[in-house]
């Protein structure tokens, strides 16, 4: 059975979360964009070696085995564009248990998916959001 464009890039944030739990930085760095655009704290990252160089502070000073796991993951996918959006519960780092949200954008090139653009947030207090939206 053929694989929807929807479930191959499902499958490509797994694999990009496996190897981040896995440390695994050719695993990480597979699948994206050389000149990839990364929205990150506390910078805006271009480049797939900047972006390479931003795990070195990751991975740094480990307080146990680090786990990368995605949860509530959608992805909207077209024939050569897609994007995926998911929560992520992250573990072992020396900021400790951090949840952060993380908005992906894909160009299907030579029919593989490529993360383009990557931006990774972390929500704010969260009783400041409580009521309707204006």
């Amino acid at each position: 059975m053929m694989a929807t464009e929807e479930t191959r890039v499902r499958q490509l944030i797994e694999r990009w979360a496996a190897a981040i739990s896995a440390q695994d930085r050719a695993g990480i760095l597979a699948d994206h964009s050389d000149d990839l655009l990364m929205f990150d704290f506390p910078s805006t990252v271009r480049g797939i070696g900047p972006y390479d160089r931003t795990w070195d502070f990751f991975f740094a000073d480990p307080k146990g085995p680090i786990r990368f796991v995605p949860r509530e993951l959608e992805v909207t996918a077209g024939a050569d564009v897609a994007f995926a959006t998911c929560l992520i519960r992250c573990e072992g780092t020396s900021a400790g248990v951090v949840e952060l949200r993380l908005t992906t954008g894909l160009c299907k090139i030579d029919d593989k998916w490529v993360v383009t653009h990557e931006h990774h947030s972390v929500p704010t207090v969260e009783s400041r959001f409580k009521g309707p939206a204006h």
